[in-house]
């Protein structure tokens, strides 16, 4: 029965991915409904090392450089940026697929393997990093696959293996090494946090040999991820980039507070089974399976800390790491419930408040492969990545906020910049079609033809929409100091930025910065032009 299971198994994870894949692409574009910032931050790092820039040395960016290698490797090999976004979760997925079909058939039963196969499937190809909203983005798409391949690491690690095969001995710590090696080199804090909960399980089941196995082979892949971009330099960079966002004012901390967010509706339900686990499994004399339930617990809370929005991706794989470590509980706790009853009713638990989360992302690629590509339209200059495409950005949506000054009680006065008045106003949408046309009357100005360019908002892009370059040495994403600055030939000032805050903040940096004297050049209805001076 079980070998009949892991051939109808291959055929359900493999015809799964074709599935999930057809839906990443729609009519050969990819299609963004929201979150436009995030998807123009992908693309312009993807587009800058594709020209040969190195990460953390000629920008800034605390992701690792697997969350963008895949869609570099396939934009090398002729992709748009746009179609390298929708395929390189497929391609880890093909990678991956033989470590989900052994853990499945190792570690859980057939209806386990098949909700976990699904699990880790729908969030590496999701189209949304989470929430509640039905829609489509490229927001914190490498969240989505560091959640699926730390699925795949905290079942392998944390359930004992039901098979004995010769070759395990060999492919375990290779999957091991590669996928611990890989949340390394896209968000560092997926792996910190998951560690104690694997060495844990790990050292208590006799592995000895395969965490050392497993630490070898991590250090040769990320050698030889990172060995084009100079290894020792290359960690260097990433290891300061990472500190100076975790002190930055702007983006030290994307979510609530922890206090917060653990006592959130989406997150109460979660945290309260993690106890009820851990308590169980203490009552069922299982003591290193509730050390490492709860070690896992608390680093799966602290990741979510470190992600925008703080959505819970582990609750359905806590549902299916508690029946595993129920498998064999036949104990009765003084209560006379039945221990093992009682585990599989916190991982129903789990499983139900999981599956929303779930049902959004799998609902984004339907949403994706239904829309309209009549109403998008492609915005960078650059014709070759004409598949990444945005919402309406010809006459759509822009919404902006200013003070209502009959219910301003104590008016703010005007930023002032230079001796100029800004504008008080903030923009939620429309970021693209601003893009756009700053781009189009910055290129009116031929003297920033070719030069490198500060645009004072969360994302500094324009390079991928006019005829300037990108800024040596700054980030993509604002994360505050001026990194970069000293680079730039002109300044532009947003008169509606996405952030009017960052705006704040860039523009005192600049101030405070000695060495940095801003000429003003001119004004058009979009923005201030300044020339930066030296």
């Amino acid at each position: 029965m079980r070998q009949i299971f892991g051939f109808w198994y291959a055929l359900f994870l493999v015809g799964l991915l074709f599935l999930l894949s057809l839906a990443r692409m729609n009519d050969g574009a990819l299609l963004i409904l929201s979150f436009d910032g995030d998807a123009i931050h992908m693309a312009q790092i993807v587009l800058r090392m594709v020209e040969g820039h190195i990460p953390h040395e000629d920008f800034r960016t605390p992701l690792g450089v697997m969350a963008f290698l895949p869609m570099v490797w396939l934009v090398n090999a002729g992709a748009g940026v746009g179609a390298a976004f929708a395929y390189a979760p497929v391609f880890i997925g093909f990678v991956l697929l033989p470590a989900i079909y052994w853990v499945g058939i190792s570690r859980l039963s057939p209806s386990g393997a098949i909700a976990f196969g699904a699990v880790v499937l729908v969030s590496l190809l999701g189209l949304v990093h989470g929430g509640t909203d039905a829609t489509v983005a490229a927001s914190m798409y490498y969240n989505n696959w560091c959640w699926a391949v730390a699925a795949v690491i905290a079942v392998m690690t944390c359930l004992p293996s039901t098979r004995v095969a010769r070759l395990a001995t060999v492919f375990e710590p290779i999957i091991l090494g590669c996928m611990m090696g890989f949340l390394v080199l896209t968000k560092a804090t997926f792996a910190v946090f998951l560690l104690p909960a694997v060495v844990v399980a790990l050292l208590a089941s006799g592995q000895m040999r395969l965490v050392l196995s497993a630490v070898g082979v991590s250090v040769v892949f990320m050698g030889a991820m990172t060995l084009p971009f100079g290894v020792i330099g290359y960690w260097q960079g990433y290891i300061g980039d990472l500190l100076f966002v975790s002190q930055s004012a702007a983006r030290a901390q994307p979510g609530d507070a922890m206090a917060v967010m653990v006592l959130r509706p989406a997150q109460i339900v979660g945290v309260l089974g993690l106890v009820a686990g851990f308590v169980l499994l203490r009552q069922a004399r299982d003591s290193i399976g509730s050390l490492v339930f709860l070690l896992l617990g608390v680093g799966w809370i602290l990741i979510s800390h470190q992600n925008w929005q703080n959505d819970p991706h582990w609750l359905i794989v806590a549902g299916l790491i508690l029946i595993g470590l129920a498998r064999d509980v036949v104990i009765y706790n003084r209560f006379g419930w039945p221990v093992q009853t009682a585990l599989r009713t916190v991982a129903v638990v789990f499983f139900a408040a999981g599956v929303p989360l779930w049902v959004t992302q799998l609902q984004s690629l339907m949403v994706h492969n239904g829309l309209n590509g009549a109403g998008f339209s492609a915005s960078l200059s650059d014709p070759r990545h004409d598949d990444l495409r945005f919402r309406a950005v010809a006459g759509g949506p822009y919404s902006v906020a200013t003070p209502h000054l009959g219910l301003v009680a104590e008016p703010r006065s005007p930023r002032v910049f230079e001796g100029l008045a800004l504008p008080d106003c903030q923009k939620s949408n429309g970021l693209v079609a601003e893009l756009v046309q700053t781009g189009a009357a910055l290129d009116g100005f031929s003297q920033t033809h070719g030069t490198q360019v500060l645009y004072a908002d969360w994302v500094n892009a324009l390079w991928l929409f006019s005829k300037t370059e990108p800024l040596q040495g700054g980030a993509p994403w604002y994360y505050g100091g001026t990194t970069g600055f000293e680079n730039a030939q002109y300044l532009i000032v947003p008169k509606c930025p996405m952030g009017q805050a960052v705006r704040d903040l860039i523009l005192t940096a600049i101030e405070n910065k000695d060495g940095l004297q801003p000429t003003f050049v001119d004004e058009t209805p979009l923005f201030f032009l300044y020339e930066m001076g030296r």
